[in-house]
């Protein structure tokens, strides 16, 4: 059985983080920065071991990550009379989740002959758990399924479940709270940092996105640039709701990751031809808290002139449209292999870091491949890509 409502800090809770698909180096990388014992990079997501600080950190600071689970632990999942009994005890549930609280149970499924669904597995998960509080306190907690006070979450491969509380609540920490609209087929926050990341930008050169769109690129490098913690920017934690919070630690956190961050940024530069997209990067820069730390222009990608021509080398990000985005393949191309031509003509020295299908579309760029990491997009197979221009 796994210890309860106030587990001892020195105990250190089983945690994972997960993230996209080929993601986890970025992950293990920030965890491993915050001084995290047992970093373990895992499918879609990372292990680590930790108390309830370390879990709020991970939630504040992580720009990859999309959520912060403590693992409760594993349940037999050969029956639903088998995961009844197990997630039962598994926990203290009236410590964890009293009456007076409300809670949601979202179930992943995969290769489980009991359960051909989620919906079976999350409802015996939610049983076990209202079962559990009413017969210790004689009364059930509500279900909330938008605004829950609780996030369950359980993972069932084969006959073997994971059962975990969710710290970033009911909303993945990808959604900052910045962009409230978002172009056509909009680039996830933690992807975009993840690039600013792969491109190995210093934070000292100049960043430019040639094709801005709702500015989620440039709002993440400046973010990273600045040192200011993504969690800084959501109204809301999930961890925060849970029973035995403390908020005076969460406060401590937050003043210590304010002060951490500065007031310095190199020039970061957005451009795109339509006028719309420039109004939209406009407002997700100006709720970002960085109106000053970006620049947007209207221009076309194609007829770019480097406007830091004295500056040392920087970095060109960049998530071109493709695919269904274009009315054709050959349109992608074309438009890759014109921006691979301002690249050398007018960039040289510096890197490239663009977001592409993985079906080697990259070539049309002409320029050589530093490397690349496959990922996933929301629904969508893509590849982190990185160039070299020649100089």
């Amino acid at each position: 059985m796994v210890a309860m409502s106030r587990p001892r800090a020195t105990s250190g809770w089983r945690c994972f983080a997960t993230t996209a698909p080929g993601l986890e180096p970025f992950l293990a990388e920030e965890l491993a920065g915050l001084g995290l014992s047992g970093v373990k990079p895992g499918a879609s997501g990372v292990a680590f071991r930790g108390d309830r600080t370390a879990l709020m950190r991970v939630c504040l600071t992580s720009r990859v990550a999309h959520r912060v689970l403590w693992t409760l632990g594993d349940v037999d999942a050969t029956s639903r009379e088998s995961l009844y009994k197990g997630v039962r005890a598994a926990a203290r549930w009236e410590g964890l989740i009293p009456p007076d609280k409300t809670l949601a149970v979202f179930a992943s499924v995969r290769d489980a002959p009991a359960f051909h669904d989620t919906r079976m597995a999350g409802l015996t998960v939610k049983d076990a758990i209202v079962d559990a509080v009413r017969d210790a306190r004689g009364a059930r907690p509500s279900v909330s399924v938008d605004d829950p006070d609780v996030v369950v979450r359980l993972a069932v491969k084969g006959a073997r479940g994971v059962l975990s509380l969710d710290g970033a609540g009911r909303q993945s920490l990808h959604a900052r709270g910045y962009r409230t609209e978002a172009g056509e087929a909009p680039l996830r926050e933690t992807i975009a940092a993840a690039m600013i990341v792969a491109s190995g930008w210093d934070a000292r050169t100049p960043l430019i996105d040639p094709l801005c769109g709702s500015g989620t690129l440039l709002i993440e490098a400046a973010l990273y640039a600045k040192r200011v913690a993504p969690g800084l920017l959501r109204e809301a934690h999930g961890f925060a709701r849970w029973t035995g919070h403390r908020q005076d630690l969460l406060l401590r956190l937050t003043s210590d990751l304010k002060r951490a961050t500065t007031r310095r940024c190199p020039p970061i530069l957005g451009r795109d031809s339509d006028p719309a997209m420039l109004t939209l990067a406009r407002a997700n820069t100006e709720r970002a808290g960085l109106p000053s730390a970006v620049t947007l222009e209207r221009g076309d990608a194609r007829a770019m002139k480097n406007p830091f021509p004295d500056a040392p080398p920087g970095v060109i990000v960049a998530n071109p449209p493709y695919g269904h985005r274009l009315s054709d393949a050959r349109a992608a191309s074309e438009l890759l292999n014109e921006l691979g031509a301002v690249m050398r003509a007018e960039f040289r020295g510096w890197t490239g870091c663009f977001i592409l299908p993985r079906d080697n579309v990259v070539r049309a760029l002409g320029l050589p491949i530093i490397r690349r990491w496959p990922t996933r997009n929301g629904a969508l197979e893509v590849e982190i890509v990185t160039v070299a221009v020649p100089r």
